[in-house]
């Protein structure tokens, strides 16, 4: 288990956290295993019948830790993020995200994996694959523009621009705009709805809403994996990598 990453159980509820605050939860290999574990874990356990998954109360998550990708492509095209992806994406149980301030790159990205999502109404949202000269992974080229459609998954993949919870709304990303500081608790709320239900009902409910994309989606992942290697490995997202990091020092 990461200690970046806290897991609590409560009533039918496990609730995972993404705790680094002082890199605004950027998400390292780490972290990504303890995810997964905690997902393939959650999904077999009979007594946890949701989860929830949330940040600090002024980020969800700025995205990948860059320096995951500074060393190029993996011989084996196997990266953590993409594991964490694959365990999100084939629970049966309900999962729901509760967001504050920020979820980048991949914050946005494992959000169309989430059945329910909660925002607070400062957050901002992007999929900045070709900032970093890379291209759509973890299902975007297959799920956004069926949410989004054609055009707007478009605009939001070529330019990678930062969009806020209207136009996240909008396309469907989230449930629901909370104002204030209550987007955990209304998660929870809604949570605690979900467990004390039929845990059979719901996941099989779940299982029926998502049976037509299943194979789509995971053929989608497996094609983006590929070609996200080979860009990984192209001198354009190296220098786009690096030039980040020259940015910040």
């Amino acid at each position: 288990m990461s200690e970046n990453i806290n897991s609590t159980y409560s009533d039918g509820i496990l609730c995972l956290q993404i705790h680094r605050p002082e890199k605004r939860n950027a998400i390292t290999p780490d972290m990504y295993a303890s995810l997964a574990d905690q997902l393939k874990k959650g999904n077999e356990d009979e007594d946890v019948k949701v989860v929830v998954l949330y940040g600090t109360d002024d980020c969800f998550t700025s995205g990948n830790d860059l320096n995951n990708f500074r060393n190029g492509s993996s011989p084996d095209k196997r990266y953590p993020h993409n594991i964490f992806l694959g365990a999100l994406s084939q629970i049966k149980k309900p999962v729901i995200a509760a967001i504050n301030g920020t979820a980048l790159g991949i914050g946005t990205i494992m959000l169309m994996h989430c059945d329910l999502v909660y925002a607070a109404a400062d957050v901002r949202f992007s999929f900045p694959f070709i900032n970093l000269g890379l291209s759509p992974e973890g299902g975007t080229s297959y799920l956004l523009p069926r949410m989004a459609g054609n055009r707007k998954a478009m605009e939001m993949v070529l330019f990678g621009d930062q969009f806020g919870v209207e136009d996240a709304q909008a396309i469907g990303l989230i449930n629901e705009v909370v104002s204030g500081q209550g987007v955990f608790e209304r998660a929870m709320a809604r949570a605690r709805l979900l467990s004390e239900r039929s845990p059979e009902s719901v996941q099989t409910a779940k299982a029926l809403l998502k049976r037509s994309t299943a194979d789509a989606i995971a053929l989608a992942m497996s094609r983006e994996r590929d070609v996200f290697s080979e860009r990984l490995a192209s001198d354009e997202a190296q220098t786009a990598i690096n030039s980040f990091f020259n940015r910040k020092d």
